[in-house]
Parts: structure tokens; sequence; C-alpha cells
């Protein structure tokens, strides 16, 4: 039996893992990095309670908490090796929800192939400071596409769709992040960096459910187990797809 406890604001974060505990729930898993310190806390106060938190993690990892995380630099990496070989300005942007570990890993992995594969890349980056706003997402891809820009990656959440409309109407490319994003403006968004957190939770409760979930460590996905990945959609050629599946097997 599974309850999704959704929270409005970060208030509600340590009630809603007091209601998920009082359900006697055998594993709480809170979602997002900005839950790291509050699962912390619910594990000092209830040591016998599992707990897992995606894209968090600790210096010391409490003993009943699981660290979930994805390697966003390889799935950044993939994204970037698409861009660069699809790129006529040879110039890129990168907007941010916000400099988080799990936001900046994107970047470092799409720069690392620009730079690899295009030494005349040029890539313009800025963070919304938010992972809600919309319109700023809109703001930060218009004034890119004045400095022309032709292919954004947007990793910022609600964000992103202000990225898209922007890239809709001025006729150029983007990159999702996280999940295929493609279907969302089909001839708009060319690619997207996949983090299969739905892997992640699934292997997490497969432990568990086979008595083998182990406190005090970090899970980590990637290319490796299928963690992440990039969505392949119409806009990339059999020669591209093969190009940067070779470069993936290396």
């Amino acid at each position: 039996e599974v309850n999704y406890i959704e929270a409005k604001q970060e208030s509600d974060y340590a009630s809603n893992i007091e209601n998920a505990i009082d359900d006697e729930a055998d594993l709480i898993i809170g979602v997002g990095f900005k839950l790291t310190d509050t699962i912390e806390e619910a594990s000092k106060n209830y040591p016998n309670q599992k707990f897992a938190i995606i894209d968090g993690n600790y210096e010391e990892i409490p003993s009943n908490v699981q660290s979930i995380l994805f390697n966003e630099e390889e799935a950044g990496y993939c994204v970037g090796l698409i861009a660069s070989k699809m790129t006529k300005t040879n110039t890129l942007g990168f907007v941010g929800g916000m400099s988080i570990p799990s936001v900046d890993g994107f970047k470092i992995g799409f720069e690392k192939a620009l730079k690899e594969e295009n030494p005349n890349v040029k890539l313009l980056t800025q963070y919304a400071n938010s992972f809600t706003d919309t319109a700023k997402g809109r703001i930060i891809a218009e004034q890119m596409i004045s400095d022309k820009c032709d292919i954004i990656f947007t990793a910022g959440g609600a964000v992103n769709f202000g990225v898209f409309e922007a890239c809709k109407e001025k006729n150029i490319k983007a990159i999702g992040v996280d999940m295929p994003s493609n279907y969302i403006e089909p001839d708009t968004i060319i690619t997207s960096a996949l983090k299969n957190v739905g892997t992640g939770v699934e292997l997490t409760i497969q432990d568990l459910v086979n008595e083998q979930f182990e406190g005090g460590k970090v899970k980590m996905f990637d290319l490796s187990n299928g963690g992440v990945g990039y969505e392949i959609t119409d806009h990339l050629s059999e020669d591209l797809i093969k190009y940067v599946d070779s470069k993936i097997n290396k």
C-alpha cells in the first residue's frame, strides 16, 4: 500500500512526515533536496523508522536513512553531445531553477560535452532562483535568444515551461529535464536529460521488500544501471543516436 502526501509549502514537511509515521509506513521517501534537513531531524526522533531521501545527501548519513542519488552529470553529458552536433550558432543556454547539486550537475555534464565536441562553443548560464516562476523562465530564455542562443537546456521545474514557450515563439530548440518532455512541445524540445527517479524508487522499495534495505548509505543511479539517460525523439537522426550511444558505451 502506498500513500502520497503532497506539501503545499515547506512548513508542511515535518507534519507530513509525522502523518506518515502515524500511518505506520514501513518506508518514508522524501522527494527533493529541500526535504533533506527535515528527514534528518525525523530520523533522529524516530530511530526505528526507515527513511529514504531523493536528491539529498549528508556528511554522515543517519543509519536509518538511505540517500537516493542520480548522476545528473552523465545525463547532462548525453544531451550536451546532442546539442553540440545540432547547434548552428555555437551559442547555447542553460537555465537552472536554483544552484543546488541536483541542478548544477546537469550543467557540469552539459558543458563538458560541449567543450569536448566543439571548442568554439559558448554557453550562457542563468538561474531563476525559483522552481515555480514560469514568467522568469521566459524572460531569461528571451534574453538568451537575443544573444544568439539556438538551443536552451532548462532544469528548473515549472520555470521550464516559460523557457519552452519562448523557444517555441522564436523558433529555436529546447532540451527538457528529468522526464521525457518532447510531448509538451513536440516541434521545439529535441531531447531531455532523463533522471529515472521511478527506477530508483522502485529498486529501493524492492530492497525493502526483500529485507535488503541498507540505511547509512548512498544508492547511486547512473548510466550503468539505467538511472539516467536521454530521450530519443524524431529530432535525432539514427547516426546521431549511434554516436551518442558509442560515447556512452566508452
